[in-house]
């Protein structure tokens, strides 16, 4: 089996630690499935526990725990994803017996395995498909409640911890979600959500929609010196293309956590002291208005 600290020679490209496959997990766990999932079940499960804890986007501290989070998802998915290695597994209760190939040597490559599925989950069309299943599903709807409920009906807190969401595209069908619960007794109508003003929706819509551009514009310019587009061939970016190509880019330099600020919102996040939980709190209209001035301010210097 590979050891730490491996490195793709070909491309030059250095991983993240890897360990010899996780052979002790329970893959049905690991993905939280039941034993008659699927194989469109255990799918959808791999994607979504794997961009929830891929490590390029946790900040550095908690990298360690996302890396073994993800090579656990990663080996799950291998035993699972295979009809042979699942039966046998089935069978055995064994992963190690599922790796055996028909000729009794071990067939199966975990290092090239896991390079392979680290990269491929944040392509554009891992990102999209997860994106068809997951909004708009009564999956979506539980956990925008609960969030709702644990941030005490702040919505600040609940756009950065539910996956995929977007003050500027949600904002309506949000609410419609809460109201309706609201209205049909499954949550309380909560101060902070019930006396937000249409002023703090707005700004806070508003501002997303500048980060997204930005954030569009950035991507834009990688995936131009990549000379590749949206679907990964020559040409203009748009949309998921164009984050997908960024997020390819800043992994091959591995030069910080741009998943980390991208997509935070993918995973709860812990407290980070009163500073923080200070800027979580800070109503939209005000949040837009600091980002307005520094804009300005930047501007003004420039000239």
């Amino acid at each position: 089996m590979p050891s730490r600290d491996s490195k793709n020679e070909d491309e030059g490209e250095e991983f993240l630690d890897i360990d010899e496959a996780p052979t002790e997990i329970d893959p049905y766990a690991t993905l939280g499935i039941d034993k008659s999932a699927t194989q469109a079940e255990i799918t959808k499960a791999y994607r979504k526990a794997a961009l929830k804890n891929h490590p390029d986007k946790v900040p550095e501290s908690k990298k360690a725990a996302a890396n073994t989070a993800f090579q656990n998802i990663a080996f799950a998915y291998a035993v699972l994803s295979d009809e042979r290695r699942r039966r046998r597994y089935d069978i055995t209760g064994r992963t190690e017996e599922s790796l055996v190939g028909e000729d009794g040597e071990d067939d199966f490559d975990w290092l090239s395995f896991y390079r392979g599925q680290y990269k491929d989950i944040v392509t554009t069309q891992a990102i999209d498909a997860f994106s068809k299943e997951y909004r708009g599903s009564d999956e979506e709807r539980d956990a925008i409640l609960a969030c709702y409920t644990k941030h005490k009906g702040s919505m600040n807190k609940l756009y950065k911890e539910i996956m995929l969401s977007d003050p500027a595209e949600d904002k309506d069908r949000f609410r419609a979600i809460i109201d309706e619960a609201i209205e049909n007794g499954d949550v309380e109508p909560l101060k902070a959500y019930t006396e937000e003003t249409e002023k703090s929706r707005n700004a806070r819509a508003m501002l997303a929609k500048k980060r997204k551009n930005e954030e569009a514009q950035e991507a834009e310019e990688h995936a131009s010196e990549l000379g590749i587009g949206a679907n990964g061939n020559a040409g203009k970016n748009e949309g998921m293309g164009g984050l997908a190509a960024l997020i390819q880019q800043r992994q091959k330099a591995r030069g910080g956590n741009f998943l980390a600020d991208l997509e935070a919102k993918y995973a709860p996040k812990g407290k980070k002291g009163s500073k923080r939980a200070a800027k979580d709190d800070e109503p939209p209209e005000e949040a837009f208005a600091q980002t307005e001035a520094r804009r300005t301010g930047k501007k003004g210097k420039k000239q």
